[in-house]
């Protein structure tokens, strides 16, 4: 590629970021001129550029999730390729769209890695935004004495650079940190000066923004007349009509008519506002208009839409702001602070000592830690081969079920969850297969899976107890009285399991089940012929869940007998048994469970497929949900065609 071309493509880039503030169409119009060229140029850096650009237009108008799926791509490519100018936008517009959906944990851990990367090179402009998206942060967990800080340093480096409307939204957003703090006087002097300057350069998109920000001031007073004045003065001055400025002034009338007891008016501004919200998709915002609206229903004598409100705002609170999110922000500000005070230190012992002897300490160190990590290893590997010991040979499946998968996906080395198939040889031909699930992963739960596995062999192997619920209640027996010997039980401690049995006689094959938590799932081709609460139905398929007894395998406050199910299996049928690590896994865009809903409905959508075939569009839809996210749990699930 020519350097000609090169140029031509970093100055579409550079005008079309640019262009964000000013002229969005125009924006869009250079960032995808940008993208078109870049990609026939075979220029991925250029590319990743103009996608950035793209994603936070597209964000801005929409709130949709797959922007944030394309800026994590650039974060992805910029670190590879060690590009800092690259690191801190994409990192910056993540911390932005994973501010707008509430997820405040991962987006200051962006803007974190936005500003640090914006130290290494020289540009005021991005050094600017990427400070004054730390402070917005800071502000969301209401650190408004840090939000100041990053937000004052963010204004620093948009005056170097003379940018008006930058200077502006920076005095804006301190002002609106300063109300916060209740610190009035200074907020007001800041909003004066943001509109000044508005006013001086005719910034017909920034003045809206002010007005806004002294009526927010005036309610905070309590002025509540002067405070509406504003709102809608505001309103008047927002000629372009943006959602997201709309529904910020929506918010504020519908505060003012609520604590002037305007309710019929206070209602009618905060639904509207709840609507644009939700089409928006900003948490923070919905979950504030439910709390509005609760106290103007209970004002109004509707108890009964009061309460559906505030359970609703209750829950996005709950979401938003959890004392374990609150916990892991202040730990990634704590994290952020030690590196800058470790690198400073390092830097000065550095200069002081001889390199040679810390690099000789460093090695040194490392050797040990190697050391003690394959000690380590090692002494898993052999607890893997001990555990592999006592399970069958995962080949036998495939001879005992021809038509079968195992789906088999421990989160250590070795695993809590267990897989246990075997022949059985009686007087009533029979076959029998179960996943389990113990307590704890890793070596605990392996030592725990050893446990119960070889009861499972002691149970159907030794004492020839062949039906599934009186092998649970003799494999209980056993693990209780185990951990009773060894003076260590606890209730914890025990197993979850779904036990099948099949039975082939006189050409029909008969199904009996017992679970301990662990359902069974049936899918069977046609339609049911009665609708139940534990079938779901396609066009052309429908799975039967069996429920499990809600109790394990161990000591238990009221352990009852296991529950024996049966019922005749036809031709076709799919019989699915597993543990709930697959479902429990957190990933896709958001960081959610996957739940069992979308794993039912996945496995009624590959019925025409093999068992095979099915094994391998559950382990890749498996690894595609968990992203980077870490596998939290073992995971194991058996697959039977009859």
């Amino acid at each position: 590629m020519s350097t000609n071309h090169t140029t031509a493509i970093n100055e579409l880039n550079t005008k079309a970021w640019a262009y964000r503030y000013i002229d969005r169409a125009k924006a869009m119009t250079l960032a995808t001129e940008a993208k078109l060229t870049a990609l026939h140029n075979n220029q991925l850096t250029d590319f990743h550029f103009a996608q950035l650009t793209i994603a936070q237009l597209a964000f801005w108008k929409s709130s949709e999730s797959e922007q944030l799926i394309t800026a994590n791509e650039a974060v992805i490519y910029f670190e590879k390729e060690q590009i800092a100018h690259g690191i801190s936008r994409a990192n910056a517009v993540c911390a932005g769209m994973y501010d707008q959906f509430g997820q405040y944990e991962k987006a200051m851990q962006h803007a974190l890695n936005a500003v640090k990367a914006s130290e290494l090179i020289n540009d005021d402009t991005n050094k600017g935004d990427c400070y004054t998206t730390l402070g917005q942060i800071y502000s969301r967990i209401h650190d408004y004495s840090n939000a100041i800080q990053a937000l004052t340093k963010g204004l620093h480096s948009r005056q170097q650079i003379n940018d008006d409307k930058a200077i502006a939204s920076s005095l804006n957003l301190i002002a609106r940190n300063y109300v916060l703090s209740k610190k009035y006087d200074d907020a007001k002097n800041y909003y004066n000066q943001s509109l000044a300057i508005r006013e001086r350069s005719k910034d017909e998109d920034g003045i809206p923004w002010t007005y806004l920000g002294l009526a927010s001031l005036y309610a905070e007073q309590g002025d509540w007349n002067l405070s509406l004045e504003y709102y809608q003065k505001a309103e008047r001055s927002n000629v372009k009509h943006e959602q997201r400025f709309d529904v910020l002034c929506l918010l504020g009338k519908g505060k003012n008519h609520l604590h002037q007891s305007n309710l019929s008016e206070s209602i009618a501004c905060l639904n509207k506002a709840l609507i644009i919200s939700q089409e928006l998709k900003i948490t923070s915002i919905q979950s504030e208009v439910h709390e509005l609206l609760a106290q103007a229903f209970e004002k109004s004598g509707d108890l009964e839409q009061a309460l559906f409100h505030y359970k609703t705002y209750n829950t996005l609170r709950q979401e938003l702001l959890s004392n374990d999110k609150v916990n892991t922000l202040k730990n990634q500000q704590i994290t952020f602070s030690v590196e800058a005070a470790e690198k400073e230190a390092e830097i000065h012992r550095l200069k002081h000592v001889e390199l040679k002897n810390a690099f000789d300490q460093i090695a040194a160190q490392h050797h040990q830690l190697e050391e003690k990590s394959k000690e380590i290893t090692d002494s898993i590997s052999y607890a893997k081969r001990i555990q592999d010991a006592y399970l069958p040979a995962k080949d036998l499946l495939t001879t005992i079920f021809p038509q079968a998968f195992l789906l088999f996906k421990p989160k250590d080395i070795v695993s809590g969850d267990f897989y246990w198939f075997s022949q059985l040889n009686s007087t009533t031909p029979s076959r029998i297969f179960a996943a389990a699930d113990c307590t704890g992963h890793g070596v605990p739960g392996a030592i725990m899976s050893v446990i119960c596995s070889n009861a499972l062999n002691e149970v159907v192997g030794n004492k020839y107890i062949h039906q599934p619920d009186l092998i649970l209640n003799e494999v209980r027996n056993l693990v209780t009285a185990s951990f009773k010997k060894q003076g260590e039980a606890t209730q914890k401690d025990g197993m979850d399991i779904s036990l099948v049995r099949l039975i082939d006689m006189d050409g029909k094959t008969t199904l009996q089940y017992a679970g301990a938590n662990n359902p069974l799932w049936i899918v069977r081709k046609g339609q049911p012929s009665t609708p139940s609460e534990n079938i779901i139905a396609t066009s052309t398929h429908y799975l039967i869940e069996i429920k499990a007894d809600k109790q394990p395998i161990g000591n238990y406050e009221k352990m009852n007998p296991f529950t024996l199910h049966q019922m005749d299996l036809q031709s076709g049928d799919t019989i699915y048994s597993f543990s709930d690590g697959y479902a429990d896994q957190f990933g896709g865009t958001f960081g959610k469970k996957l739940k069992y809903k979308p794993l039912k409905d996945l496995i009624l959508s590959i019925q025409d497929k093999d068992m095979s075939e099915q094994h391998t569009i559950l382990f890749n839809a498996y690894n595609d949900w968990k992203r980077n996210f870490e596998q939290i749990d073992d995971v194991c699930m058996i697959g039977v065609r009859v």
